[in-house]
């Protein structure tokens, strides 16, 4: 099930949150959705407050190592898709996340470009956009 975050979903996210910070804000304003499976919070999507250049961006996406592959992640994009009918969305990754990098691919996410040596790791963060219909 996809619904809202709410305030008693934080211990179960903090167990597999890979992001700095505390999603408390998040879920605060209204930015954080949750995969749920068997009453169990298993993946969040948030929503960045301000955007990208004014347009609406995907700021985090996290699905528990269990759950991963079971097409949870796509729902949660499709969930937040869902409020931006006629506008482009835009989403960031990792240059090496190649399990993401291929999601993107798989539902129709388009390169828009890329900040080099923009990750901690030194790795590279890659922009993509989609023109959600």
């Amino acid at each position: 099930m996809i619904r809202q975050g709410r305030h008693q979903d934080l211990d179960q996210i903090t167990a597999f949150d890979c992001f700095a910070g505390y999603r408390s804000t998040e879920i605060q304003d209204g930015r954080l959705t949750v995969a749920e499976e068997n009453g169990n919070v298993v993946g969040f999507i948030v929503e960045s407050l301000k955007g990208l250049l004014g347009r609406p961006y995907i700021e985090y996406l996290a699905i528990a190592n269990h759950c991963r592959r079971k097409g949870l992640a796509v729902k949660l994009i499709q969930a937040i898709e869902s409020k931006h009918t006629g506008n482009k969305l835009f989403i960031s990754t990792e240059a090496t996340n190649t399990a993401m990098l291929n999601l993107l691919k798989k539902e129709g996410y388009k390169m828009s470009g890329q900040i080099a040596n923009a990750n901690i790791s030194g790795a590279d963060e890659l922009y993509f956009f989609k023109d959600i219909i």
